[in-house]
């Protein structure tokens, strides 16, 4: 499904820092995030695991969530300090509290909480 969410990407391990982009689609499986101005940083490499979070339009009863992922990148295309798209296939899928612009998310408790993917 073609949808433009803004999402953020934080390493799990080696990678130095993470990245803001916006999803170009989402399936079941996976997501195809673009990265344009302010990715300079150095890019995630193939097989690293990674965590993904796509943050949803607001809702008046729900207020701010988020879809959290832990995800692989399985691609990446694009030069070093350019725009770049990372292709991620996604291992575990739940739906979070929005907490913050910085990546810190909280976990529903009830209801929605870990779909497996």
């Amino acid at each position: 499904m073609d949808v433009k969410l803004k999402c953020h990407v934080a390493p799990m391990k080696k990678w130095p820092q993470g990245l803001t982009g916006v999803t170009e689609n989402i399936s079941r499986n996976g997501v195809l995030v673009s990265c344009a101005g302010g990715c300079a940083g150095e890019q995630p490499r193939v097989g690293e695991m990674v965590t993904v979070e796509i943050e949803l339009p607001e809702n008046p009863v729900f207020g701010r969530k988020c879809i959290h992922c832990q995800a692989t990148v399985v691609r990446v295309s694009g030069e070093a300090g350019q725009p770049f798209r990372v292709a991620f296939s996604v291992n575990q899928m739940k739906f979070a509290e929005y907490a913050s612009p910085l990546g810190q998310f909280q976990e529903i408790e009830a209801g929605a909480g870990n779909l497996q993917v």
